[in-house]
């Protein structure tokens, strides 16, 4: 799971970086319609390509994310589930 930097900012999240870190779920901490421009689509777009979920703040309210350092509980838009991580991951 990644929590995204300067919410989504162009220069938050380099391929190499996303390449290394391969997450998940990505968290985007995001006002709707802030006049910066955030999240990048670029960002969004090389998320998306690293084969990430990405959730944001501006289009699912509030997002909790719950860990016992073992397993990773998502609770956004109504729902609750946990992420599914490979042996590579914990």
């Amino acid at each position: 799971m990644l929590k995204v930097g300067h919410h989504g900012g162009s220069t938050s999240s380099s391929d190499e970086f996303l390449a290394a870190v391969h997450p998940a779920l990505a968290v985007i901490s995001v006002g709707a319609g802030n006049k910066y421009g955030h999240p990048s689509a670029d960002v969004v777009h090389a998320l998306a390509r690293v084969g990430a979920e990405v959730l944001r703040t501006d289009e699912a309210g509030t997002i909790v994310v719950r860990s016992d350092g073992v397993r990773i509980e998502v609770e956004a838009k109504g729902e609750k589930w946990e992420l599914a991580l490979d042996s590579s991951q914990r």
